[in-house]
C-alpha cells in the first residue's frame, strides 16, 4: 500500500483514546493481531456527528478473536459468528469485531465468507467507498482504496460494481438513498451507472424483512432534506414498488412548509423539544388516504400507529381553532395539526405568497403556544361550592371551558362564575 494512503487522522478522534476502548484494543493486540475502527465510528468521527457505535476490523479469524476477548471480564455475543463477527459489551458499551473477509457467495443478506489478513480485500468487499477507511490504535488513517476524497466530499459512490454491492446486500439500496438525504447537495448528479444499478434490482428489496425496510425508510423520512432521497426514489422505481400509489408531490408542499415555520422559529427556545421532521406525519402525507392497506405490511410499533391514525382520522381537516389545539393537544401535536392543515399550501416563488404565509404561520403558532402553556381556572369544585352538582355541573363545566378558550384563555376564574 502507497505512503500516501496511510496518514494522521485530519480529523478528532479523542473518542478512540477512552479508557474502554483502550482496554479492548489492548488485549486484541497482545499477541500481534492489527485492529482498526472502521465504517460508522470513523465516518460519523469526521462529519462530526456523535460516536455512538464502534466497529472494529482485525486481521485474525473469529476463533482467536474469541480467545483474546475470553482474557477480559466483558459479555461475548456470537449472533454474527458465521459470518466472522464476534460482539463484546464491556463496560456497558457495545463493540462489533469483525475479521478481514472476502465475501465468496451472497444471498441478499447472507454471505459465504473467506478470512483473509489482507486489509485491500476487506475493503473491496464494503459497500460505499467512504466506509473504506480505517483508523489505527495510533490514531494513522488507512485508506487501502484511495477513497478519503468521498469521505471529505460526502459523495455516494458503492465500492466496484454497483450491481455486485446491490446483489450482495439488497438493503443498501435503501442506505444509498439515506446518505443522499444526508448529503444531497454534493450528490446532486448522481452516477447514472448507479441509478440504474438500482432500478434495474430493486425488485430485491421486497427479498428483505420488513422491519428491515421500516428502519431504512423511517431515517430517509426523517432527514431534514429528504426531498432529495425522494425524487431519486421515485425517479428509479422504488418509491413506486414500496406504494404503489404514492403521491411525493404532496410531500413537497409539506417539506417546504416546514422548513418555513422552522425559519419562523429559529431556535427558540421553546420549540427545543418539538420534532419537525416527522417521518409518520410524512408517511401518512406521502400515502394519504391511499395506501392504508400497504402501509399495514410496515412492522410500526404501537405508538407510530397511534401516530398514523392520528393523521389518517384527519385526512379532510381544513381549518382548526389553534387556540384549542394548543389548549387539548399540547405543544408538539398542536405543532403537528398546524402543518397537517396547511398541508396543500405550496411554496411558490411568489414573494408575496410566501410573505402571508409566513405572517398566518406566525399568528397560528402564537396561538398554539399560548393554548399549551394556558391552564383552566375552574374545578368540579368551584362550581359545587355555588351550588351545581349532577350531570347541570360537568354541562356547565364545558361549556364554561368553551368560553374561555374562545376568549382567548382571557376569562378569570371570577368572571366565569359570573357567568355561571
Amino acid at each position: 500500500m502507497s505512503k500516501k494512503n496511510i496518514f494522521s487522522a485530519p480529523f478528532d478522534v479523542s473518542w478512540l483514546h477512552k479508557p474502554v476502548i483502550q482496554k479492548l484494543l489492548t488485549v486484541l493486540q497482545s499477541e500481534g493481531a492489527e485492529v482498526f475502527a472502521v465504517g460508522g465510528c470513523v465516518r460519523d468521527s469526521f462529519w462530526k456527528r456523535e460516536v455512538k457505535e464502534i466497529d472494529l476490523a482485525i486481521n485474525v479469524d473469529p476463533i482467536r478473536v474469541k480467545e483474546l476477548v475470553n482474557k477480559i471480564d466483558c459479555k461475548v455475543l456470537y449472533a454474527g459468528f458465521q459470518y466472522g463477527t464476534v460482539t463484546v459489551i464491556l463496560e456497558e458499551q457495545k463493540f462489533e469485531i469483525t475479521s478481514f473477509r472476502k465475501d465468496i457467495k451472497t444471498f441478499g443478506r447472507k454471505v459465504k465468507v473467506q478470512y483473509t489478513d489482507n486489509l485491500v480485500e476487506d475493503a473491496k468487499r464494503r459497500d460505499f467507498t467512504f466506509n473504506t477507511i480505517y483508523l489505527n490504535s495510533n490514531s494513522l488513517i488507512v485508506d487501502p482504496l484511495g477513497n478519503f476524497s468521498d469521505l471529505q466530499s460526502g459523495k455516494v459512490k458503492f465500492v466496484g460494481d454497483p450491481n455486485r454491492r446491490i446483489n450482495e446486500d439488497h438493503l443498501r439500496i435503501l442506505r444509498y438513498f439515506r446518505f443522499i438525504g444526508r448529503f444531497p447537495n454534493e450528490n446532486k448528479n448522481p452516477d447514472k451507472i448507479t441509478l440504474n444499478a438500482i432500478a434495474n434490482n430493486k425488485s430485491l428489496i421486497l427479498k428483505l424483512s420488513g422491519q428491515r425496510i421500516w428502519n431504512e425508510l423511517k431515517l430517509i423520512l426523517a432527514s431534514q432534506e429528504v426531498i432529495a432521497p425522494i425524487c431519486l426514489m421515485n425517479k428509479t422505481g422504488v418509491l413506486g414498488l414500496l406504494f404503489p400509489k404514492a403521491r411525493p408531490n404532496r410531500l413537497m408542499s409539506m417539506i417546504n412548509l416546514e422548513k418555513l415555520l422552522m425559519k419562523i422559529i429559529n431556535k427558540k427556545s421553546q420549540f427545543k423539544s418539538v420534532t419537525f421532521c416527522d417521518p409518520i406525519r410524512r408517511l401518512a402525507l406521502l400515502t394519504e388516504g391511499r395506501e392504508s392497506a400497504h402501509t399495514a405490511i410496515l412492522p410500526l410499533d404501537n405508538r407510530e400507529k397511534r401516530n398514523l391514525e392520528f393523521y389518517q382520522s384527519r385526512a379532510e381537516i381544513d381549518s382548526i381553532c389553534y387556540n384549542s389545539v394548543g389548549y387539548q393537544h399540547g405543544l408538539q401535536r398542536g405543532v403537528d395539526l398546524l402543518l397537517w392543515s396547511l398541508r396543500n399550501s405550496e411554496k411558490h416563488e411568489n414573494v408575496i405568497f410566501e410573505k402571508e404565509l409566513s405572517l398566518k404561520l406566525r399568528c397560528y403558532l402564537k396561538k398554539i403556544v399560548v393554548g399549551s402553556l394556558a391552564k383552566f381556572p375552574l374545578t368540579g369544585n368551584d362550581l359545587l361550592n355555588h351550588g351545581y352538582s349532577g350531570k347541570k355541573l360537568g354541562l356547565t363545566l364545558k361549556e364554561l371551558e368553551k368560553s374561555w378558550i374562545a376568549s382567548g384563555f382571557s376569562l378569570s376564574k371570577s368572571q366565569l362564575l359570573k357567568k355561571a
